[in-house]
Formats: structure tokens, C-alpha cells, sequence
């Protein structure tokens, strides 16, 4: 069987699968999934949880595991990165930045055209329940911005020209899979260098972040 995946395609953790398959040159079959289809992932793992991973050996949906079954010549060494101190750091860092991006930009995901209205109005009615009404966030987005700036300017400083490293590797494509999210937000705008740094991973990675919007 060859490889399917099921994703969203603003969701980070199913970018990062996204560029594992690329960085890894791994040819797959993608399905976008609307986000208020309950009953496709229920089925194949139990749980509505993206992305999936679908092969001949398993079914699978965190997106860590899925990379690690991936990278069967270990170019990533996502197993030894994962019980480092180092990649505790890093984690805390991506849940701070994460929390910031995805209030600045969720009110955008929902008019791309990976939503219609049913599953616009699910995503942000589930969301909403967490971070309050999109229009209010919204409205601060300039305080999102303040937060996320200061933990930017940290990251650029360690792109040596990747993520403290003179080489590709597993940190580039997790932290850019958080940060692409932001490029969909009008108010924010990226330094060159991180902006640079980024289409660096997209051409590593052989990333189209909008192509699946159309299939």
C-alpha cells in the first residue's frame, strides 16, 4: 500500500509531516480532510487527531512517530534529538510561539479555501471555546505580535544558516512548520533573514504549502 496522508493543511503538526515527506523525497497520497469530518479519523485511529499517516505496516497520528517511520536512514535522528535536553528547550520554545501564532492567525486559516462555511463555522466555534471570540483576537493583534517579536529575534540569531546548525535538520522542519502560519496574517510581516530562512526550508523540503488547496 502506498503512503496516504490525512491532514489539515494549516495544521503544524501535519505541515512538519509535510516536509519530512519532502525533505526525505517520499512520494505520498495527500488527503485534505475538512476539519468537521469527525468520522474519517475516528475510524482509522480512534480519535480525531491529525495528521495520519496510512502504510503497509500501520496507522499512525502523532506527527513525531510519523517522522520518526519515516526517516528509515535516520538523516533526521529524530530518536536521539528526542531524549536530549536540548529538544526539551526547544519544545518549550515552540509552545510559546505557537501560542501567539495561532491567535493571530486562525481567523485567517478559516477564509482560505481549505474551509466552507459548515467546517469554518465548526473550526471556530471549537476554537473560540479556548481563546475567546476571533474578532476580539483580532483586535489585539498587535499585542500577539509584541509577544512573538522578542522570541523571533532570539531564533534569528541562532540561523547559522539553519536552526543552530550549518545544516538541515529536525529543528528546521519543526520550527518551520509553526512559523509558516504567520505568513497568512496581513499585520505581521517577517525579518528578510527569517523570511529567507524559511523559503531556504520550503526549497529543502520541496514544499508548496497552497497546493493542496486546489487538488
Amino acid at each position: 500500500m502506498p503512503i496516504t496522508l490525512y491532514h489539515y493543511v494549516h495544521c503544524p503538526f501535519c505541515i512538519r509531516v509535510r516536509l519530512t515527506l519532502g525533505y526525505l523525497n517520499i512520494p505520498y497520497s495527500s488527503q485534505v480532510l475538512r476539519y468537521d469530518d469527525e468520522l474519517t479519523p475516528v475510524q482509522l485511529t480512534g480519535k480525531k487527531m491529525l495528521p495520519i499517516l496510512r502504510n503497509d505496516e500501520r496507522t499512525i497520528n502523532e506527527s513525531l512517530d510519523i517522522m520518526g517511520l519515516l526517516d528509515k536512514e535516520n538523516k533526521l535522528k529524530i530518536s536521539e534529538t528526542r531524549i536530549s535536553e536540548e529538544f526539551v528547550s526547544f519544545e518549550n520554545l515552540l509552545d510559546k510561539i505557537g501560542k501567539p501564532i495561532h491567535s493571530l492567525a486562525m481567523p485567517y486559516w478559516i477564509y482560505t479555501p481549505e474551509f466552507d462555511e459548515k467546517s469554518r463555522t465548526y473550526f471556530q466555534t471549537k476554537k473560540e471555546m479556548k481563546r475567546g471570540p476571533f474578532k476580539e483576537l483580532v483586535h489585539r493583534s498587535e499585542d500577539f505580535i509584541a509577544e512573538i517579536n522578542p522570541l523571533l529575534s532570539e531564533i534569528e540569531k541562532k540561523l547559522t544558516p539553519y536552526y543552530i546548525s550549518k545544516s538541515m535538520g529536525l529543528y528546521d522542519i519543526l520550527l518551520a512548520a509553526h512559523l509558516w502560519g504567520l505568513y497568512v496574517v496581513p499585520e505581521f510581516q517577517f525579518t528578510d533573514k527569517v523570511h529567507q530562512y524559511l523559503q531556504r526550508i520550503k526549497k529543502d523540503c520541496r514544499f508548496n504549502y497552497h497546493q493542496d488547496f486546489w487538488s
